[in-house]
């Protein structure tokens, strides 16, 4: 069985995330499933980036440290992963670099300069690439010098073209060379190489000019290298995509008709997804129920994220399907217009990518620390809508509910992700995301409405007939209000709105399917039981598939529908558990807090995580282990650089 794991690490700007493409869709032309993240600095150039991919047979569901190769493409490359690499991996690096100390490194952090020199002033040795490699050679990894430089010559002679040039193809020269050695052959690579780069006839051919004298190179000093056979998949149409990707597929499916948002990691690239595929044909049967023949997508770029949700709230009230999509410190601006919403009942989603707070924190980290924040956004009574998905495939549908359920129950839908699935890039199949099954439910929109048309009228359910603004005369205000929109401060007519709004939410709470709050996985009626939320889903999973190989069965309730809580449900699913352990990305419990309140359920441990990275799965099942052996409360865990 295949299964490899790679780390591709260099200064920011140094093509780390192009090349990681390129590897991903290498291994999927061979035929294989892939997923891959990037870790990267906030800052513009030159600080430390990594790309991080695991490659299986069937998909993976997480990414893993130690790995089987590491193409360090400079010094602190090696200074930073040199522990990374397993027994028996590669460290491809640029012997160049051997006698270059941590301390000349400048954008490298000072915290790290200070454990390296005392790692190394312990072996009595300075903190030097060739010391880490004689460390990693100790482990039993396997170093193989790239002479990038030399190599580059190379390049521009048979490119007959300037080195500065083709300085840019380092990066494929160090990655064709360690895909050579994992067992890869070149012209994979090329075809990779070409879908990468696709319309760019010059770049391709000097990428691949440099791809294959690096591997000859290889070949020259190493030996010729085993290949793995190819994959289950070799010669299927499969797509790669992030999960901002196909948060914007599922929008644009879903007849999304204006998209506001202002630049913040890492929501901008689900905005600029959209705005690149902001045309798009719908199945003929929604026309009617969009009121469009096409389906062109208004994007905008706003001044500030208070600008981007009003004019949401805008294009709903006008009868578009409206969101916007931000991160934590753009939510914060929201949160007086998320009232305006709820009280205005208008069908808006809000896209929330969480990342590492508080404050700005570290803008291209992930976390899960906006829980609590989505769920109680908004001053005053403000109920709403807070769905999590746990993978790709979630996220997508997601995407496309969220719209439904928004003009359904007239309020506020925010759908919450985090940047580690944002930024993370998996295979898929074209049926993984099928747009044929799309229904769209625009709840109780009135085409023509009567004369004496009331925008609040008291319903049983606490739903109003909606009429687009212009079609009748309406009131729409952030003020309490009668049930014709006019403001007012009458104690009776408050009472009749906030139960009004009371009432539907518990429709909502009844609406919702089962499947869309809570689903119970794993085994079913062990006494351990796993409870998480989010991106954590898949990776929770293989943790569960390792332990079982050890004897050790847990059932993993994972929770969807964060607001309304479904607590009766996941107490239900909970029945009999001995031991609950929650796993999330925050320090301070917050999808705990939410059992003891929605639940009554007092869960005894956690594992969490918070330095910026994502969960390992090796790392969360050795923790779980740890749970169930010391009884430890809280266990934190701490992979990834």
């Amino acid at each position: 069985m295949v299964d490899l794991t790679l780390i591709i690490a260099g200064p920011q700007g140094g093509g780390i995330e192009s090349a990681g493409q390129i590897a991903l869709k290498t291994f999927v032309l061979k035929g294989y499933d892939v997923i891959g993240t990037r870790e990267y600095h906030s800052n513009i150039m030159g600080a430390h980036s990594y790309y991080l991919m695991r490659v299986r047979e069937r998909r993976p569901g997480a990414v893993r440290i130690p790995v089987d190769a590491l193409l360090a493409l400079d010094a602190e490359s090696v200074l930073t992963h040199f522990n990374d690499v397993r027994e028996g991996g590669f460290l491809v690096y640029d012997p160049a670099t051997a006698k270059t100390r941590a301390d000349q490194i400048q954008p490298m952090a000072a915290p790290l300069k200070e454990r390296l020199k005392r790692f190394f002033a312990e072996r009595g040795e300075k903190p030097t690439v060739e010391a880490a490699i004689k460390v990693a050679e100790e482990r039993g990894v396997k170093p193989v010098g790239l002479p990038l430089k030399t190599l580059l010559k190379r390049v521009a002679e048979e490119a007959k073209t300037p080195p500065a040039s083709v300085s840019k193809t380092v990066n494929t020269m160090g990655l064709a060379a360690t895909l050579y050695l994992l067992g890869v052959e070149p012209e994979v690579v090329e075809r990779a190489i070409a879908l990468q780069f696709a319309r760019k006839e010059k770049v391709v051919k000097i990428n691949v000019i440099a791809a294959r004298i690096a591997v000859e190179y290889v070949k020259e000093v190493y030996g010729p290298q085993s290949r793995i056979p190819d994959g289950p998949h070799r010669g299927r149409q499969r797509m790669i995509a992030s999960g901002n990707d196909v948060v914007g597929m599922g929008k644009i499916v879903a007849g999304l008709g204006f998209l506001s948002y202002y630049p913040i990691t890492p929501s901008s690239d689900e905005a600029l997804y959209v705005e690149k595929h902001n045309y798009i044909s719908v199945p003929q049967e929604a026309v009617g129920e969009l009121g469009y023949d096409k389906l062109s997508v208004v994007t905008i770029q706003t001044e500030d994220e208070l600008a981007a949700v009003n004019m949401a709230i805008g294009a709903a009230l006008a009868g578009a399907r409206a969101s916007t999509t931000t991160s934590g410190p753009g939510f914060s601006l929201m949160n007086e217009a998320i009232s305006l919403a709820v009280e205005a009942e208008v069908p808006l989603v809000i896209t929330l990518w969480m990342r590492a707070g508080p404050s700005t924190g570290m803008p291209t980290r992930t976390g899960q620390q906006d829980v609590l924040h989505a769920i109680f956004s908004g001053h005053g009574d403000a109920p709403k809508i807070v769905l999590a998905s746990g993978d790709h495939v979630e996220a997508y549908y997601d995407a496309i509910k969220a719209f439904n359920w928004a003009e359904r129950f007239q309020v506020p839908v925010i759908h919450l992700l985090d940047k580690y699935l944002a930024s993370t890039m998996v295979s898929l199949d074209r049926e993984d995301l099928d747009p044929s099954p799309v229904v769209i439910d625009r709840g109780k929109l009135v085409e023509k409405p009567s004369d004496g048309y009331l925008r609040y009228e008291i319903t049983e359910d606490g739903i109003s007939p909606r009429a687009r603004i212009g079609d009748a005369v309406m009131y729409i205000t952030g003020l309490e209000h009668t049930p014709d929109g006019k403001a007012t401060e009458d104690p009776v007519a408050r009472e009749e709105m906030m139960f009004k709004r009371e009432r539907k939410m518990k429709v909502v709470e009844r609406e919702i399917p089962e499947e869309d709050k809570a689903l119970l996985l794993g085994d079913k009626d062990s006494e351990i039981a796993i409870v998480s939320f989010g991106s954590n889903k898949p990776i929770i999973l293989e943790a569960l598939d390792m332990l079982r190989e050890e004897g050790i069965t847990a059932r993993f309730v994972h929770v969807r529908l964060l607001s309304p809580f479904p607590g009766e449900l996941v107490a239900e699913m909970l029945r009999g558990a001995e031991k609950i352990i929650v796993v999330e990305a925050n320090l301070w419990g917050q999808l705990a807090t939410l059992l003891r309140a929605y639940a009554g359920i007092k869960p005894q441990h956690s594992i969490v995580k918070i330095n910026g990275r994502p969960f390992y799965d090796n790392e969360l099942a050795g923790a779980i282990k740890r749970v169930l052996e010391t009884g430890e409360e809280r266990v934190v865990v701490s992979g990834g650089a």
